[in-house]
């Protein structure tokens, strides 16, 4: 009898995790589309197709789930500290399609901040943070080549660091005017940076 209860309980209760896990995937699909439907016109502004879009907000989403950040523009990630901009799908730089600029180097680092980019010669999504003291976390998928920035006050070192928040690398320190940077850099063994 009280094998025949538990599984009772154990099939009534397989259709009602069924239902709620349709139900968060509904809702979490529906939240993409407000999102996306919010920063359409943006997009459509900035010259994007429609399949830049889509692509686009996907790889938004995708950097919002990693950061636990927030989307505030159709291609801008806020995150505690900083932000991250999503390169458009087929375009070589970040652009902020707020303003629809086209960043070509490095220069597109702000002043007292860290930035780092996936591919060599400041190509593709940037990321940037300024909090010192906090190890913060590079994008996934960022396993090789890339392109960084110091732009931090004169003689400020950023750090780099392993999984096991082993040190990998210090940055040179900081100039006036230009900090320090590196456009041929190899993010595989760096899991973590330390701004300041």
């Amino acid at each position: 009898m009280t094998t025949h209860r538990i599984r009772t309980k154990r099939l009534l209760a397989v259709p009602a995790c069924m239902a709620l896990a349709l139900t968060a995937g509904l809702g979490a699909s529906h939240a993409t589309a407000a999102t996306s439907g919010r920063y359409a016109a943006q997009a459509e502004h900035a010259g994007l197709t429609g399949a830049q879009s889509v692509a686009l907000q996907k790889d938004v989403d995708r950097y919002v789930a990693q950061t636990g950040g927030k989307q505030v523009s159709a291609n801008r990630v806020d995150v505690p500290g900083g932000f991250v901009l999503v390169a458009v799908p087929g375009e070589k730089y970040a652009r902020d399609l707020r303003t629809t600029t086209h960043p070509t180097s490095a220069a597109d680092c702000d002043p007292y901040n860290f930035c780092g980019w996936p591919k060599s010669y400041y190509e593709g999504t940037v990321w940037e943070r300024s909090k010192c003291g906090v190890y913060w976390e590079i994008p996934n998928g960022w396993n090789s080549g890339g392109s960084w920035w110091n732009n931090q006050s004169k003689g400020v070192v950023a750090k780099m660091y392993g999984k096991s928040h082993n040190w990998v690398y210090s940055t040179p320190p900081a100039q006036v005017g230009n900090g320090s940077y590196d456009a041929t850099a190899n993010w595989h063994p760096v899991w973590y940076v330390k701004a300041c």
